[in-house]
């Protein structure tokens, strides 16, 4: 299941308040991800590249060696909280703006040599769009490299958690509804491969990263789930305690009816690459 489209607001806030905890999570998962983005990226001396939604800078600081002193590394996000940490640790060569990417990407034609998306693409509000954009601003024969997460390989428990959510949506007193479109498909390798030939990218490829882990309580998997995006920690840091406890008697027994399956959840990203046309 993907993430509907969300306010830029709700986003930048969400991971502002995640930004100290973000690179820890499930066992560091966005810094193992950061670095395949960037074995795969495969900088090169004196290139130019630009992350979009760059968070704390895990790939686009570790970019920032390998182009060395004469290459160029821009970040952009939306996520202030986020941005800190990245310019913390970043080297001369790095520069990061506080923008919101979407809709348009604000540089110039055939600025960058490589463009990378780490697990920011299903957040613009066009993805098809914001390709085309992404082609505009790469030189040609620039690559494109994106990290998506495959929602097709959640689990079973996972499928019956976003129901429960759905659910919870109803009588939320902050009301953020789930809007049905492609996003959730956007990690399917047949179809980010599609929408990369869409924009007009060629010879795409994709490999993919799998990985996972097992709540022990219905507590434990709400705190886990709520750092998974914008919407669950939305709902879920808002509940008041009564709301919070008869959720998690609601989850602890649907997780009872999946045996061994109960509390078990996927991490699985699929890597995407192509050269601009």
């Amino acid at each position: 299941m993907g993430e509907a489209p969300l306010p830029a607001e709700l986003s930048a806030h969400f991971f502002d308040a995640f930004s100290t905890e973000y690179e820890a999570w499930f066992g560091g998962l966005h810094q193992k991800v950061a670095s395949r983005v960037v074995e795969l990226a495969a900088p090169r001396l004196g290139e130019a590249c630009l992350e979009v939604g760059c968070g704390t800078g895990l790939v686009a600081n570790a970019l920032a060696e390998p182009v060395g002193p004469d290459g160029q590394i821009v970040g952009v996000d939306v996520s202030a909280g986020m941005l800190r940490l990245a310019r913390s640790r970043s080297l001369p060569n790095t520069t990061f703006h506080h923008a919101n990417a979407d809709p348009h990407l604000p540089f110039r034609d055939a600025t960058f040599d490589l463009a990378v998306f780490c697990d920011s693409l299903a957040y613009m509000s066009d993805p098809g769009r914001t390709l085309e954009e992404a082609r505009r601003v790469l030189r040609a024969g620039g690559r494109i490299l994106l990290a998506l997460r495959w929602r097709a390989l959640d689990t079973v428990a996972q499928e019956v958690f976003f129901r429960m959510l759905d659910r919870v949506t109803e009588d939320h007193p902050v009301v953020i509804r789930q809007e049905r479109d492609s996003r959730g498909l956007l990690g399917e390798p047949a179809v980010i491969s599609e929408v990369l030939r869409q924009a007009r990218f060629v010879r795409p490829w994709t490999t993919a990263l799998v990985t996972g882990g097992r709540a022990r309580s219905a507590a434990e998997w709400l705190d886990f789930m709520s750092r998974v995006g914008p919407r669950p920690y939305a709902l879920i840091t808002t509940l008041v305690p009564r709301q919070r406890r008869r959720l998690e008697d609601q989850l602890e027994r649907a997780m009872r009816r999946l045996g061994d399956e109960a509390f078990h959840h996927h991490e699985a990203y699929t890597f995407a690459g192509a050269v601009a046309g």
